[in-house]
């Protein structure tokens, strides 16, 4: 294998390490309040400013850490709600 080929499946490989997003499929998303929606298994998400509008839609969370300003529910519709934080009671 060449060096080039070696150092671009090393630069590959680190970014994908400091990227760090995983995405997790979330099932039944239904709005309870004001940035307050909540899933099928029982897992509550805390969003900043999000007016979707939602009944039990699938969506897929961007989670980087907590506290990050990355963090994200990806509506079905491609649009995007901040999530501050998340628990399961």
């Amino acid at each position: 294998m060449s060096r080039s080929v070696v150092l671009v499946l090393v630069m590959i490989a680190s970014s994908a390490v400091l990227c760090g997003a995983e995405y997790y499929k979330l099932s039944g998303v239904k709005r309870v309040e004001k940035d307050l929606y909540k899933t099928m298994d029982g897992l509550y998400l805390e969003t900043r400013y999000c007016y979707h509008y939602t009944y039990g839609e699938d969506a897929v969370l961007k989670w980087n850490s907590p506290g990050s300003y990355d963090n994200k529910i990806i509506w079905s519709d491609d649009s995007t709600c901040d999530v501050k934080r998340i628990w399961k009671r």
